[in-house]
């Protein structure tokens, strides 16, 4: 696991580079292929300064997974205190503009080239974000029915965010969150926001977890 670090420009700016060199050679090899020396001289770093923040590259890439999954979290939780719930799509918008501000990050983490179970990650992330679950049942849908629905909407939203990576990004980040709001999310869901337009500040599931223990 990546080791535990001061968070200060420096460390910053080195784990910024290590990654970017990272993506960059994701883009033409597998990561089997890629090793410690390739990236340290690439990326005009030592590998004593490598080995002081990680393990190994498989290491490295969790950072990445790991920093991209934080700032979902931190994403939803943030506009979720700042919007109504009752209007969801600000809060898309955000999601698909980190993904064009990034487009070589997401697009390699996509692309099953780093971790398999990456968008498994992501899935579980947006599912379970403010009991999403049982907010769609508020309609006296079956249970079972209702996450089926709930599930349905978020890989089909990724799905198409899957395809506009593919495509080059060739949409604006406000097409790609409308079709998303407007076409993948069943009718229960905008019952469900509609149900709770009053603003809500509590905190992601991560947050809570942190707290807990």
């Amino acid at each position: 696991m990546p080791r535990e670090r001061t968070d200060n420009a420096r460390t910053r700016f080195t784990r910024h580079v290590l990654q970017d060199t990272v993506i960059k050679l994701l883009q033409t090899q597998p990561l089997q292929s890629i090793s410690v020396k390739e990236v340290c001289q690439r990326a005009g770093i030592n590998r004593s300064t490598f080995y002081s923040y990680y393990d190994n590259i498989q290491d490295l890439v969790a950072d990445i997974e790991n920093e991209t999954l934080t700032w979902l979290d931190h994403a939803i939780a943030t506009a979720f205190k700042t919007t109504l719930r009752a209007d969801l799509e600000p809060v898309i918008t955000s999601i698909c503009q980190y993904a064009a501000d990034n487009k070589d990050r997401v697009r390699i983490l996509l692309s099953l080239k780093t971790d398999p179970q990456f968008q498994r990650r992501l899935i579980s992330i947006i599912l379970d974000y403010s009991n999403w679950q049982s907010r769609a049942q508020s309609d006296g849908a079956d249970p079972t029915l209702a996450n089926m629905r709930l599930l349905f909407c978020i890989t089909g939203g990724l799905g198409l965010v899957q395809s506009w990576v593919d495509d080059g990004f060739s949409a604006t980040p406000e097409a790609i969150a409308h079709v998303i709001y407007t076409q993948s999310l069943p009718p229960v869901l905008h019952a469900m926001a509609q149900s709770s337009a009053e603003p809500h500040g509590e905190a992601s599931p991560r947050e809570r977890d942190r707290h807990a223990r």
